[in-house]
């Protein structure tokens, strides 16, 4: 059935209930409707229901002439219009009674409505909470995966510079077997010149 789109203080005024009911009840979502781009909250109804609730609001308005109708008639008499101001009494004390259940209502309503953001707010709480727990979990294990690739690298360095000092005597000790190696050569070369200029000599001798 086609919806039908009614102003929420319209609504307030076919159902006899205070605006700010209205509102929470839409706020609380038993109440089909929503404040729209234009500003004003809406109700959202079926053109059935809102041809029922405009029948009920005209019988109660038609019961209420009828009885003020008669209290007009009773007031004609001393003692009808001591009935009548009772009566009167008893109706604006009802529809006072009306009133104050209309906005404890509302107050439940809007009570409802915060025991919702509450448990809302609670939900949010923990979810954030457990995603603190694991971002927390998830920064240590990093920490001891750094801590771990510090130790393996503090190890490699400690292992190069083992390695630099190994090295660094394999070149001492191959520069002394140079020297060595340099000062050997060297002898033989004056050992040959020595026999040469033996061999000379004693050639010229000859």
């Amino acid at each position: 059935m086609e919806s039908v789109k009614v102003k929420a203080s319209e609504y307030a005024s076919i159902t006899g209930l205070s605006l700010n009911t209205v509102k929470n009840r839409i706020r609380a979502g038993t109440l089909r409707g929503g404040k729209e781009e234009d500003g004003i909250w809406y109700v959202y109804l079926t053109g059935e229901e809102l041809e029922y609730l405009k029948g009920i609001r005209e019988k109660e308005e038609e019961g209420k002439r009828s009885i003020q109708s008669n209290l007009e008639g009773l007031r004609s008499t001393l003692e009808g219009s001591l009935i009548a101001t009772y009566m009167s009494a008893l109706m604006q004390k009802e529809q006072q009674k009306e009133g104050l259940l209309h906005e404890v209502s509302s107050l439940y309503t809007l009570l409802a409505i915060r025991e919702k953001e509450m448990e809302f707010l609670i939900k949010e709480i923990d979810r954030l909470k457990e995603a603190y727990k694991l971002k927390e979990e998830e920064s240590n294990r990093l920490a001891e995966l750094i801590r771990d690739k510090e130790r393996y690298i503090g190890e490699l360095e400690a292992k190069l510079k083992e390695k630099d000092y190994m090295l660094s005597q394999k070149e001492l000790e191959l520069q002394r077997v140079l020297l060595d190696k340099d000062r050997e050569l060297l002898n033989k070369e004056m050992e040959l010149s020595s026999l040469r200029r033996e061999l000379e000599r004693a050639i010229k001798k000859e």
